[in-house]
């Protein structure tokens, strides 16, 4: 069956939409402007349908179904791309991610590094980048990046990195603290600034670190230099299928900043300028410290929630609503719980880190009170990361009727130690609303496929088992990085899945995903998009379809 929808009655109303769908043999009101067949369609509807065609109209899917029905839509002005059996997906949705402060990253971001699993294919990319910029221009990986994602189990050292970009420095680091290491351009740099750094190139972890961060962030902070590191990590972001990400500005002082009154500068320009090629939600970070919250009443009294258009959009509060030193308190300081209160009162959406199961029981006790005084389920309030996240914790957050974001950044975990972090396959199994999300991109991968593949595996970027029995299916981890993301943003009707009246955000991958035949586990990691569309436009298009 062919389901189509009326042009013609449909309008927006606020955020929402009337819809009129109806039966095959029924002509539609407008023709399609672009049609793909022959393909293999995983919607993510509430079946996990597989269809072969779709039809968009402006900014819409307005019919999914078989290839011969679809195409009867067209007429001579429809465009119709001929997908030969490739698979299509909704686009990747991120439901967290410190997206905006990873532009404040020194120099040209070699943010493809996140996807080599050798040292040949890291100096591949590495030389690639140096081929193409400005001489002298420094390259860097610092974070999104791990050693022991390498078959060698080791970063390129100092003679490697210089035979790759001899005139460059290159500069690459685990995370905010190092370890790393750099070739001899970088080398002599950081030495005429005081700071240590072995002959091999290594950079030790901890203060020579963000000493290091400190000196490379003040040649790299400038207004246009941000715009376009934004620009270069959107491009990024929409070649390996993303086409949604939340942002929660930055809370990292060491390795750039976010300030959170100025920070947002550069990427409003790129809004303003119509240069924003995905979707971008805005949580607001609230570093309270006062129990007067002149921070929080701030915001309230001075910004519109859920405030913006379909590409960009402030939805709430998070991953704070108190300053970091507080957060590992249990309990919790009760200017924390007078914060919680005003933020449910005023109606605002929040999302609040939180790592260790202390601190989730913590924020749980208070959020049962708020709820008390002001129902939070409906404002979408959510908990974040869960490393260490029980049963009984699950069940009092599912009864107050809030989300759960287990995020996949043990995906790089440094130790090789196996443990529940976090419980995916538990959280599922509870039917609480729940999505994927990476805490990107210093910590973990900008890169949605080793978060997914992390998800599938419970194996680090090392290949080693880490959570075991706490793994999810194919589909299941899909529908955690699409459909289900949807609900956080109050957009559940919009975007997540390839069906009748939601937004035409499509990714055509380089492989099949849903075949292991095709892509093993292991392949899942190496996965990208041939072509992204974001509200039936195409922002990406590596591949041979037109």
């Amino acid at each position: 069956m062919v389901i189509m929808f009326k042009a013609g009655v449909s309008k927006w109303l606020g955020r929402g939409l009337m819809l009129s769908c109806f039966l095959p043999g029924v002509v539609m009101a407008q023709t399609p402007d672009r049609i793909f067949y022959n393909g293999k369609i995983v919607t993510v509807d509430k079946n996990f349908s597989i269809k072969s065609a779709v039809a968009i109209r402006g900014d819409r899917i307005v019919a999914v179904g078989d290839s011969a029905s679809i195409r009867k839509l067209a007429d001579r002005k429809t465009v119709q791309t001929n997908l030969n059996g490739r698979t299509m997906i909704p686009g990747i949705i991120d439901n967290h991610m410190h997206f905006l402060r990873t532009a404040l990253l020194p120099g040209v971001d070699l943010r493809e590094l996140e996807s080599a699993f050798t040292i040949n294919a890291a100096l591949d990319i590495i030389r690639g980048s140096a081929n193409v910029v400005v001489q002298g221009e420094w390259l860097s990986a610092l974070g999104g990046v791990h050693w022991n994602q390498f078959e060698e189990q080791r970063f390129p050292n100092l003679a490697e990195l210089d035979r790759a970009a001899p005139n460059h420095p290159v500069y690459l680091s685990v995370s905010n603290s190092g370890p790393g290491t750099v070739n001899s351009r970088a080398k002599a740099f950081l030495e005429s600034k005081g700071l240590p750094v072995g002959v091999d190139g290594k950079i030790e972890q901890g203060e020579h670190t963000v000493r290091a961060w400190r000196a490379l962030s003040v040649l790299f902070d400038s207004h246009d230099t941000i715009k376009r590191a934004t620009q270069r990590q959107m491009a990024f972001a929409t070649s390996v299928g993303m086409t949604m990400i939340s942002d929660h500005g930055g809370t990292i002082p060491e390795g750039g900043y976010l300030d959170p009154a100025t920070g947002f500068d550069p990427f409003l320009d790129l809004m303003r300028e119509g240069r924003v090629p995905l979707r971008i939600r805005l949580f607001l970070p609230i570093m309270e410290t006062e129990p007067s919250l002149p921070i929080l009443r701030g915001r309230l009294d001075n910004a519109f929630r859920d405030f913006g258009n379909d590409m960009v959009n402030v939805i709430g509060f998070g991953e704070w609503l108190a300053d970091r030193k507080f957060q590992t308190m249990s309990p919790l300081p009760e200017f924390y719980e007078n914060a919680a209160k005003l933020a449910a009162k005023r109606g605002w959406t929040y999302q609040q880190h939180v790592i260790n199961l202390r601190e989730i029981k913590a924020h749980l006790d208070v959020w049962e009170r708020v709820n008390k005084e002001t129902p939070i389920a409906p404002l979408r309030w959510s908990l974040m990361h869960l490393y260490q996240m029980d049963q009984e914790s699950i069940d009092r957050a599912k009864a107050l009727g809030i989300g759960l974001m287990p995020h996949s950044t043990q995906y790089y975990n440094y130790n090789n130690q196996p443990g529940p972090m976090p419980p995916f396959r538990a959280i599922v199994d509870s039917g609480i609303r729940s999505g994927g999300g990476s805490d990107g991109a210093r910590i973990a991968t900008m890169n949605p496929w080793p978060m997914i593949y992390y998800m599938v595996t419970g194996k680090n970027s090392a290949g080693r088992m880490i959570n075991p029995g706490q793994t999810l299916t194919r589909e299941e981890s899909l529908r955690m990085w699409t459909a289900n993301n949807g609900w956080f943003f109050r957009e559940e009707d919009h975007v997540g899945s390839i069906e009748v009246g939601k937004l035409a955000d499509l990714v055509v991958l380089s492989n099949d995903y849903l075949d292991p035949k095709k892509v093993p586990d292991d392949a899942i990691r190496k996965l990208t998009s041939l072509m992204t569309m974001v509200g039936g436009k195409v922002v990406h298009n590596s591949g041979p379809l037109r």
